[in-house]
């Protein structure tokens, strides 16, 4: 009878080696659990970034737009006013919801009957001025002068017509 314990023994250690086996490959070990972790953590510090960028990017594109419009409605301003500039000038507004610096530079053209009005525009960020973020040219008349003819032949080198 002792013959048949040995066997019946050594199925039993055989079966528990199995078992133990079996617990240890169903779970995850703590370096499987840590390079996870570690990986899941480059993730989010990348979808991080990469959101902080687009919302920097996103209020780029509303500070220019918005200065844009500043610059437009100042244009306008100039044109229903008929106003001739002779000298340039700088001014604070608020407007959009913010506070702006419009620099206005006055250029002469071909004719002393219309003038080039560069209008440049920056925000002021906790009363700092910043760079222009958008300007535009814009030509302004003058009703109380005369266009009158243009005399060309003076750009010509050649002499020739244009």
């Amino acid at each position: 009878m002792a013959k048949r314990n040995k066997p019946t023994t050594h199925m039993t250690t055989h079966s528990t080696s199995q078992t133990l086996l079996a617990k240890r490959e169903s779970g995850f070990t703590l370096i499987e659990v840590m390079v996870a972790l570690a990986i899941l953590a480059v993730v989010a510090v990348a979808a991080s970034r990469a959101s902080s960028a687009y919302l920097s990017s996103v209020e780029v594109l509303r500070t220019r737009t918005l200065a844009h419009f500043v610059a437009q409605n100042a244009a306008a301003d100039l044109r229903i006013q008929e106003s001739w500039l002779t000298a340039n000038s700088t001014q604070t507004m608020d407007a959009q919801g913010r506070t702006w610096q419009v620099a206005m530079t006055v250029n002469n053209t071909l004719s002393p009957a219309l003038k080039e009005v560069n209008i440049s525009v920056a925000p002021i960020i906790d009363g700092q001025v910043r760079s222009a973020v958008t300007d535009i040219d814009v030509i302004l008349g003058n009703a109380e002068q005369d266009v009158g003819s243009l005399d060309l032949s003076s750009l010509n080198p050649s002499g020739g017509n244009l």
